[in-house]
Formats: structure tokens, C-alpha cells, sequence
């Protein structure tokens, strides 16, 4: 039986030398792809009733897992549908709050009619619009974090996720799961205005009218003909909402292959926490094991809901069902939570290192914060510095094959026995000349 050796380190406090500038930039990485993430999968509430859903209520629409359900749904509502109107483009986009609660029904597409003021001018997406916009600030995060993840299992050390896991990137798993949002691209808008009163915009036409005509006569007496109305302000359009069935073999084959790409992400974190997946010495920090857990236990319930619903044909509301259950709320703010307690970890873990933002390892060299505000030297074949003194000789030091290096102990009018070399190095120092 192979043995394995898992580690996880202690949380370790390497941020002290961070100075304030930096912090913003370490910030703005972090928070970034969750702000994209949030802004761009959650459109306004049309609100349908006089009422206000409280506080708590709002969240659960924040909880990723509503998120990634909306974009799914949206997507296997254009796949069944037999005609797609304005209509239906708005009422799917839309997330309603009505005297029974949310809803995202198909039959709120002749439902909301009469409440909606504004819809959009063409049945998909519009180029020049702040939703494109939104679709390409998270597809070009999202492919960043997909290279950076993919070159890191690939073995690629300056994109190595899982042992450089700190404060900048915690939310990189989160931006490629905004790539889902592609899917549903097309048929996203946020163009909509939908109100609570259906009479309202009738009653406001009647009285500028009314006003109107005694202004110009005032022993005039105001009749107000519908029939000279727009007729969207004096009757409900006639709108027909043609779904297929949720059982319809494309909307399927569709769900199918999104738990699949789903699950292809929930098994890259447990990559990140698995012992003997990777190697099998694994030695993981705090923030890289939390960070790898986090995504693990999100997922897992997340994948867990999507199959329920998506194998009981469950997909007729782009709000996910169980939205209103005490439980999902519970498990909104455990999610909230757990993300404010990464940025804490992360933020302890981080340190400041010459080549990348940051680290969530230690410097091997203990210095003052002063000295890390001094120049680095780099060090390169043709610079003034440019090798490293080495007393070990020959393939010894587990140097490159085509490494190169000079003998130097003859030259050195030293009286030692030992021998040295210097060898041929490229990167960064840090250090003090001082006494040997």
C-alpha cells in the first residue's frame, strides 16, 4: 500500500511588510472576479406586488448556486421554446417578486405582461449593450483563470495555483464558472421595466390628456377614447408562451453536458485537497486548503440541487425552486461566511515576493520590512553579478544538464583544502554584503 504524507500548515502571519498600496492591489485581484461575477448574474427585481421581500430574502440571489441555475435555465428555455418573442426574452431575464414570493415561472410571461413599461427591441442580446459588456469582463476573467489553473496542473511553477493560493486568487475557480454565463449569452438583457401597477400608466396617459384639452378649452368636456390609446396601455397584448416539455431530448442532452462541465471544476478543487491525486507528499497552507474546501463543499451541494432538478425536469423557473427554503437561506449565509473568512486567511497568509504580487509562503530569508523597500538585484549572465559561489562540485548540486561552471579554487591564494566553483545563475537576490 502506497503511503501518503498530507500536511497543512498552521496559518502563518507573512503580511506585515505589505505596505498600503499594495494591499489595494491585492484587493482589487481578489475582489474582482466576485464583484464581475455578482454584478453581471443578477439583474434588478421587478416587483410585481406593493410588498418587499426582507433583507435575507435578497441574499439567496447572490449565492453563486442561484446564479449558475439562472444561466442554465435561461438556456434550456430558448432550447424548448417554439417561438421566442420580446416577450419571452424579458420575462426570462427577469426576477419577479409577486404577493406569493419569487417567481420565474414560464407563465409569467403572459402574467408580467401588462405590468411591463420597457422591453428590449430585438429577441436576443444587443452588441453595443451593458450586458455584452458584462458578458466579456467575465468571459476574459474567466479564460485567465482557465489558463492559470490548467498551466498549474500542467506543471508550470510561475502559475502554480495550488501552492501559491493567497489573497489574489481566491476567487479564480469563481471566474471560470462565470464562463457558464456563455451559454446563456445570447439571450441575456437587462432592457426590461417592469411595475407593480397595471392601471398606473393608463391613469397618467388619461390625465395628461384631460389636462391638455381643458387647457386648450376650458368649456370643452374630456371624453378619453381607448380606442386612441396605444393598445399596450388599454388591454393586456395577446401573448402565448410555447414551451416544450422539460423532457424534450436537446433540453437533455443540454443539462447533461453542463452537470458534466460542473463536475469537471468540482474535480479540479479536489485536486486541492486530496492527498496522493497530485503527489504523494502533499503540504498545503491554510489558504490553499480552505480555499480548495470551500470550492469543494460549494459545488458539491450546488451539483447535488442541479441533478435533483434536472433529472425531475424541475427547470421551468430561472429562479432555483428552493430559493425561499429556510435551509437555502442558511446555507446562502454559510456560503457568505466562509468567503469573508478566505479573504481573512489569505490576507494573514499574504507576503510580498519579488517575482509575482504575492505568496502565501514566508520569505526563506528572515528580514526587516525595511529591507524588502530596497532594490533587488537581478542577477544575469551578462551583469556585473552573475553566478553563485558553490563549494560542492561537478553534477553535485543538482544542477541543469547545461549548466556551466568555473573552478575558481586555484585562483583564490586561499590556503584551504576545499575547492569551489560558480555556477551560472539567473533571477533574483536578496541580501547584505557584509563579512564573510
Amino acid at each position: 500500500m502506497p503511503s501518503f504524507q498530507y500536511t497543512i500548515l498552521p496559518i502563518q502571519f507573512n503580511s506585515q511588510c505589505i505596505t498600503f498600496p499594495e494591499w489595494i492591489s491585492l484587493f482589487t485581484l481578489c475582489l474582482a472576479p466576485l464583484i464581475a461575477h455578482i454584478a453581471s448574474g443578477i439583474p434588478p427585481v421587478s416587483y410585481l406586488s406593493h410588498t418587499r421581500p426582507k433583507w435575507y430574502d435578497h441574499l439567496c440571489h447572490y449565492n453563486p448556486t442561484s446564479i449558475v441555475w439562472r444561466y442554465a435555465v435561461i438556456t434550456d428555455r430558448r432550447i424548448r421554446a417554439t417561438q421566442w418573442s420580446r416577450d419571452d426574452l424579458t420575462a426570462s431575464n427577469a426576477i419577479f417578486w409577486t404577493a406569493k414570493g419569487w417567481d420565474g415561472h414560464e407563465d409569467m410571461v403572459v402574467k408580467a405582461a401588462q405590468h411591463k413599461l420597457r422591453c428590449p427591441g430585438l429577441t436576443h442580446v444587443q452588441i453595443m449593450s451593458v450586458t455584452m459588456l458584462k458578458t466579456i469582463i467575465v468571459t476574459t476573467q474567466g479564460l485567465s483563470a482557465l489558463y492559470t489553473l490548467v498551466a498549474s496542473l500542467a506543471g508550470v511553477k510561475s502559475t502554480n495555483f495550488m501552492s501559491h493560493t493567497t489573497v489574489d486568487s481566491i476567487f479564480l475557480p469563481l471566474a471560470i464558472l462565470g464562463l457558464l454565463r456563455l451559454c446563456a449569452a445570447i439571450w441575456l438583457t437587462e432592457d426590461f421595466v417592469y411595475t407593480a401597477d397595471g392601471n398606473m400608466i393608463v391613469e397618467a396617459v388619461h390625465q395628461r390628456t384631460r389636462d391638455k384639452s381643458i387647457d386648450n378649452n376650458p368649456n370643452t368636456q374630456v371624453t378619453i377614447s381607448h380606442s386612441a390609446l396605444e393598445p399596450f396601455f388599454v388591454s393586456p397584448p395577446q401573448v402565448r408562451a410555447c414551451f416544450r416539455s422539460p423532457s424534450f431530448w436537446p433540453s437533455r442532452i443540454f443539462r447533461g453536458t453542463y452537470l458534466l462541465i460542473i463536475g469537471g471544476i468540482w474535480g479540479l478543487s479536489l485536486l486541492c485537497i486530496m492527498p496522493g491525486i497530485v503527489s504523494s507528499d502533499a503540504q498545503l497552507t491554510a489558504s490553499a486548503f480552505s480555499t480548495g474546501l470551500f470550492y469543494f463543499l460549494f459545488l458539491s451541494v450546488s451539483i447535488g440541487l442541479y441533478t435533483l432538478y434536472f433529472v425531475r425536469d424541475q427547470t421551468t423557473t430561472t429562479i432555483i425552486p428552493c430559493i425561499s427554503a429556510t435551509w437555502y437561506k442558511i446555507y446562502t449565509l454559510l456560503i457568505m461566511g466562509f468567503i469573508v473568512v478566505l479573504i481573512v486567511i489569505g490576507s494573514i497568509e499574504a507576503s510580498t515576493i519579488p517575482y509575482a504580487n504575492s505568496a502565501n509562503t514566508p520569505s526563506a530569508v528572515k528580514t526587516d520590512c525595511g529591507f524588502f523597500l530596497k532594490e533587488w538585484t537581478f542577477v544575469a549572465p551578462y551583469s556585473s553579478f552573475f553566478g553563485l559561489a558553490s563549494r560542492a562540485e561537478g553534477n553535485a548540486i543538482g544542477a541543469q544538464q547545461n549548466r556551466s561552471s568555473l573552478a575558481v579554487g586555484k585562483l583564490s591564494n586561499a590556503l584551504l583544502e576545499e575547492r569551489y566553483s560558480i555556477d551560472n545563475f539567473t533571477g533574483y537576490c536578496i541580501g547584505e554584503f557584509g563579512n564573510s
